[in-house]
């Protein structure tokens, strides 16, 4: 050991040490999801462990590689600086104290979404929503925990990077030979690190950590550091701003053929204008988004913690759907694809869009046949654009927290849900009594972090995430139940959805438990009970209303009328992988990385068929990817409104 050189030593001993920070945070991790692993094996997981260290090392070297130079250089003069040392210390503190934020930041997020840290949780800060983002954050204790675990790493890191430089010794100069031989060897190593293997094609990708069929285990080994570098890069990649699966012809052909249009319109091609042969009802519509409202949180889901008795009872005596989609993983996904029946495309922001785009769904569409149209939201209605979006696309009126008493602002997102749903009445009262039909969207928000539970609620659960699942059914309970004292109640059709679910299953690397919802058509007196197996999406909530309400129409999205039309295939994008579904095969795709999967979901086997039924899995992306891609192509060419250049 005396003949290596002390910048060796000093390099090695830190990698060792942050290794070891980092391990802690990786079995934090385990831990804390060990109910998500399912069946394994010790060698399995000591694998995924293995693989955490090449990741890690890669996450050092990108951080250390230029203060590696710096001390080497300064070795070669062989003196010793008390001054270099805590400026060297106080460098690499600040650095990986930030990586071990995102590290604490990682175990919040993975367990919303079951993916690591990526861009996706920082897409709002170049949006002007940042401040509502960490109202969210710092309002919910268990997120501001994650804090201390941060301090004391970056702590932990000082105190030992600070004693390794202290107890140094050996600064003398050292011959040119054998410090020449050892700087090539740092350094080659450090940058070897930086790559995370050796073969020439290509550095480490995510999808190196996939080393088996356990999804859990095959991101554990991955560093939230690395997931959120390559995201950023990806995203700033020319290749990844535009969906160019295929040509846009083909593409364009292939949603025809599955949307059924035989005669298409030159100019707008997945155009078809719905003749309806009968009288129409001019019914009021109430479409309640529900936050966060998985099928697998009710009892029709296989739930058996009682946490949704209500919105099972109301299924039982609904046209319900019970495979039924959504298209996206957060909020403004499923706003979005409720309103205007289009698919949401990777990490791109259709609300944001500039200019905001018209589309013909589903409030433009009803105001044009007469109706007055409100959406109605607990929180700030500016939030990720929703409310001048749908100020364009045929939302008269909107009703959020500045319309609220302040008294009743409990959180960022605004007013409990029961009370938006009590707030709500009298405007529909006020509206029933025009001669116009009204269209209603409500967007709830309880069962979103920073949670709160009514002191009036009593829940049975112990544990809090239970505790806001129980109170969201139970506000829906409350609504229906003043509904039904209302003279409009029997005029009503009441549709439920949530905007997305929740990371409740871990089977594959894409949660189904995210975008599994229900879907409820409830009008007692005028839809019959029937709880449909078909598949379904979240963008067929429109056609299919409007097939309810009888009317002629323009129907120049992506959704179908459920009741007369059946799809193939329903499809949803995790920010940067897709999964495609029908009833026997879940097809899920990472195309920056290839990394390509069809499973027998039904069966929860996690067994890889694609080198078996490779023409499932070739019709089964092209049914997805044509898709987005002719939502590129609507979106680009501004022919999401039809006629919308008269």
């Amino acid at each position: 050991m005396k003949t290596i050189p002390n910048f060796v030593k000093i390099t090695v001993k830190l990698y060792v040490l942050l290794l070891a920070i980092y391990l802690a945070f990786r079995t934090a991790l385990l831990l804390l999801n060990l109910d998500r692993v399912g069946e394994t094996t010790f060698w399995e997981v000591f694998q995924a462990f293995v693989m955490g260290v090449r990741f890690d090392i890669v996450t050092i070297g990108f951080v250390i590689a230029i203060p590696t130079i710096i001390l080497t250089v300064f070795s070669f003069f062989g003196r010793k600086s008390r001054v270099f040392e805590k400026i060297y210390t106080i460098f690499l503190t600040v650095c990986f104290t930030i990586t071990f934020g995102i590290c604490a930041a990682d175990i919040p997020y993975f367990d919303q979404f079951f993916d690591r840290f990526n861009i996706t949780a920082f897409e709002w800060m170049a949006t002007g929503d940042s401040m509502f983002v960490f109202k969210m954050v710092f309002e919910e204790p268990t997120y501001i925990l994650m804090m201390l675990p941060v301090l004391v790493s970056g702590f932990v890191f000082w105190y030992f990077a600070n004693k390794i430089l202290k107890n140094s010794t050996g600064w003398e100069s050292v011959g040119y030979v054998r410090y020449g031989i050892y700087t090539v060897l740092l350094w080659g190593l450090v940058f070897i690190g930086m790559r995370g293997r050796l073969n020439e094609k290509s550095p480490i990708m995510v999808g190196t950590a996939y080393f088996c069929n356990n999804a859990m285990l095959n991101q554990l080994g991955l560093n939230p550091n690395f997931t959120l570098a390559r995201s950023y890069l990806d995203s700033k990649n020319p290749d990844n701003q535009k969906v160019r699966f295929m040509s846009d012809e083909s593409a364009i052909a292939m949603v025809q053929k599955n949307l059924g249009i035989e005669n298409p319109n030159e100019e707008f091609p997945i155009v078809r204008e719905v003749v309806s042969d009968s009288v129409s009802n001019d019914y009021n519509v109430i479409v309640v988004i529900m936050e966060g409202m998985s099928y697998n949180k009710t009892a029709h889901g296989g739930n058996t913690r009682n946490l949704t008795p209500f919105l099972d009872s109301l299924m039982d005596k609904s046209l319900s759907f019970s495979n039924c989609y959504t298209t996206g993983t957060h909020t403004y996904c499923g706003i979005y694809s409720t309103f205007v029946s289009y698919p949401v495309i990777f990490r791109n922001m259709p609300l944001k869009r500039i200019p905001v785009l018209q589309y013909d769904g589903l409030a433009a569409t009803l105001q044009k046949n007469g109706y007055q149209t409100a959406y109605f939201t607990t929180h700030d209605k500016e939030f990720d654009n929703v409310a001048g979006f749908l100020s364009q696309n045929g939302v008269e009126r909107i009703v959020s927290q500045a319309d609220y008493p302040i008294s009743e602002v409990k959180t960022t997102l605004g007013v409990p849900d029961d009370y938006m749903f009590r707030f709500a009445m009298p405007i529909f009262d006020d509206m029933a009594s025009n001669d116009r039909p009204f269209l209603a969207v409500m967007m709830t928000a309880s069962d979103h972090g920073p949670y709160y539970v009514p002191d009036y609620f009593e829940p049975r659960s112990e544990e809090v995430k239970y505790q806001i699942t129980e109170y969201a059914d139970w506000s829906l309970q409350r609504f229906i139940e003043m509904a039904q004292e209302k003279t409009w109640f029997d005029n009503t059709l009441f549709v439920f959805v949530a905007d997305h679910g929740g990371a409740l299953d871990t089977d594959y690397s894409i949660p189904l438990s995210y975008f599994h919802t229900p879907l409820v058509f409830y009008m007692p007196k005028n839809l019959q009970t029937v709880d449909n197996e078909a598949i379904a999406s979240q963008m067929d909530i429109f056609p299919t209303v409007l097939g309810i309400l009888r009317k002629t129409y323009v129907n120049n999205s992506f959704g179908i009328d459920l009741l007369s039309e059946s799809r193939r295939y329903v499809y949803f994008m995790a920010d940067d992988k897709y999964a495609v579904l029908d009833r026997d095969w879940l097809l899920i795709n990472k195309p920056s990385e290839e990394q390509v999967g069809l499973y027998n979901y039904v069966e929860k086997e996690k067994k890889n068929y694609v080198s078996d039924y490779p023409e499932v899995v070739e019709e089964m992306k092209k049914y997805g990817e044509s898709a987005w891609q002719v939502s590129d192509y609507q979106q680009d060419k501004k022919k999401t409104k039809f006629l919308s250049h008269e």
